[in-house]
């Protein structure tokens, strides 16, 4: 750990403190209904996992940076937990909750992985989980915006965590393909800007997985798809100066529609951009995603406001990550 990391490492130990207290909510069937229609309810669902997802990614983050045994064991027994009583993804939400929930379960299973006291049985009973009731709910994800974004960055995770090199292969060609087709040559996402005063927040909610799935990609392989050009022109990087252009106090001259953008005032260290920027200012070292990052350090990571909870896994504490 770096002197600059210090702060982000006690931001999190805090966190994972707290988290040792959670009890795990898994249910049988666990369904979401779409936020646009039955706002109430699929917030309700969300909040059977959003404790435990926090619970289990911060515990099992801490166990990595520290080691110590108590924050592994709680991570376990969260993704146990789910692994042994829920049999069933439902809701018109449910796939895409499952995937920006579930991906926090991996990424705590990845983690984990050195514990010796997380059994071969348990770890069985996890991956078979995953790959039996939530893998099929992400591949059956029809739209190409920012839901196949989540459901990419959550197969290919689980791909690393079952060292299934052939799916990960093949869900790196989707992954590229979807780069050409969710940006265009301006770095706009057309199928995002046409979200209205949330365009600007569904930017974020696709780029978030979007290079979150290129880290592991680069992890995994070396292919750096942070630099990469698509056959159509396209990259990420075009994309992120584009959105950091409006995101960085210019959201009033967002040229899509007329609608003023629900942009997160003020800004901090639990709202959105300020987590991705932070991450990519460190995979580019860009000055501009810095300079935009570094009021609001230690970054934790986009909040749910209704809960409380992280609302999703793409790059929360991305001091910690990259």
């Amino acid at each position: 750990m770096s002197t600059s990391q210090a702060p982000a490492v006690e931001a999190l130990l805090r966190e994972a403190q707290a988290s040792l207290k959670t009890v795990c909510s898994a249910v049988p069937v666990w369904s979401i209904p779409g936020f646009y229609y039955d706002r109430e309810g699929h917030q309700t669902g969300k909040r059977l996992m959003e404790p435990d997802a926090q619970a289990a990614y911060t515990t099992a983050l801490a166990y990595r940076i520290t080691g110590e045994a108590a924050y592994a064991a709680k991570a376990a027994d969260i993704l146990g937990g789910w692994a042994s009583v829920n049999r069933e993804i439902g809701g018109h939400d449910g796939p895409l909750v499952s995937a920006y929930l579930g991906v926090g379960f991996i990424r705590a299973g990845l983690w984990l992985e050195p514990f010796e006291a997380w059994s071969r049985e348990a770890r069985d009973r996890f991956e078979g989980w995953l790959k039996q009731v939530c893998l099929g709910a992400w591949e059956s994800i029809e739209g190409r915006n920012n839901w196949w974004d989540w459901s990419l960055y959550a197969r290919l995770a689980l791909h690393r965590l079952t060292g299934d090199d052939a799916a990960f292969a093949a869900a790196t060609e989707e992954l590229k393909a979807h780069i050409d087709h969710a940006i265009a040559k301006d770095g706009f996402l057309p199928e995002e800007a046409a979200r209205g005063a949330n365009a600007m927040w569904y930017h974020y909610f696709a780029l978030a997985p979007m290079t979150a799935a290129a880290k592991l990609v680069l992890d995994a392989t070396g292919e750096d798809l942070f630099r990469w050009t698509t056959p159509g022109g396209k990259s990420i990087k075009r994309a992120l100066d584009t959105f950091l252009r409006y995101a960085d106090g210019r959201s009033g001259e967002w040229p899509f529609g007329e609608e003023k953008q629900n942009m997160p005032v003020p800004l901090g260290a639990d709202t959105w951009p300020v987590d991705l920027f932070e991450a990519m200012a460190i995979i580019y070292r860009d000055e501009a995603y810095a300079r935009f990052a570094a009021p609001y350090r230690p970054v934790a990571g986009h909040r749910n406001v209704s809960s409380g909870c992280f609302q999703s896994y793409a790059w929360n504490y991305p001091e910690l990550l990259v």
